[in-house]
């Protein structure tokens, strides 16, 4: 019944693409996801679809900003410097705080 029901439905995706990915790259890529909030698939289709990527701006989001952006002081403050990945994220992070507050004022 299971297969029947699986013909009767047409997907529009119906391709399936993995890849590997070394450790840090899975890492950024997840922190990426999760401060989205979207999926990872939808996340990947929208990057490789436009320059930017659209996400869902709601209280959570905000929440997963604050913890980042507090976790990333805290390293700054330790440290005096950031990694690279860290970097990335921070530049993420505020690519990302402009595009909601271009939202807002639309």
């Amino acid at each position: 019944m299971n297969n029947e029901r699986k013909k009767q439905v047409k997907r529009k995706r119906n391709k399936i693409i993995s890849f590997r990915a070394t450790e840090k790259e899975a890492d950024l890529l997840d922190k990426k996801v999760e401060l989205s909030g979207l999926s990872k698939q939808d996340y990947i289709i929208s990057s490789l679809i436009s320059s930017t990527v659209s996400i869902k701006a709601d209280y959570r989001l905000e929440d997963k900003f604050a913890l980042e952006i507090f976790r990333l002081a805290k390293l700054v403050k330790k440290y005096g410097r950031l990694e690279e990945k860290d970097q990335e994220i921070l530049s993420f992070l505020i690519e990302m705080y402009y595009e909601i507050k271009k939202e807002k004022s639309l």
